[in-house]
């Protein structure tokens, strides 16, 4: 049998949009299994290994431990909890990363300025680009007026 050589990383280009999940393998207490997960997530996962030291799998590991952990101080038996690692690992990274929000940290990343949209995978492409600005009315944004001038449909009630 042939030796298969390590895994190549796939170069992926950041897509507009929710991308499909992505299922991957990861060795949980030595034992392999796989998890699927939103490739923004597989993303997070490894920024976050990469930041506290560790690989995604003694990270994953170490979220079953705590999930069986909480289970069994709940009385529980962790094979019968109704938490999947899945679940746990989306879970973790929100809230690994709503702890490390901060005012200062809003504030450079644009928040706050009523699109909170803007640097996520839902951020829309200027509708110039998209179409000539034909659907900026269907987008509550400006659209040209005979006069040439751009005008958001609130200016356009004042009138």
């Amino acid at each position: 049998m042939a030796k298969r050589g390590p895994k190549k990383k796939r170069v992926n280009t950041p897509q507009a949009g929710v991308e499909p999940l992505r299922s991957q393998n990861i060795m949980i207490g030595g034992h392999r299994t796989s998890m699927r997960l939103e490739p923004s997530m597989w993303d997070a996962l490894e920024d976050i290994g990469r930041r506290e030291g560790l690989t995604v799998n003694r990270l994953c590991t170490q979220i079953k431990e705590r999930i069986e952990e909480q289970a069994r101080r709940r009385g529980i038996n962790p094979e019968e909890a109704d938490v999947t690692l899945t679940s746990a690992v989306r879970v973790f990274i929100a809230s690994y990363y709503r702890r490390a929000c901060t005012e200062d940290g809003h504030v450079r990343a644009g928040h706050g300025g009523s699109d909170p949209f803007i640097g996520t995978p839902f951020e829309l492409p200027a509708v110039d680009d998209v179409d000539g600005g034909q659907s900026a009315v269907a987008a509550g944004g400006s659209f040209p007026t005979p006069g040439g001038q751009s005008a958001s449909p609130s200016t356009l009630l004042e009138a």
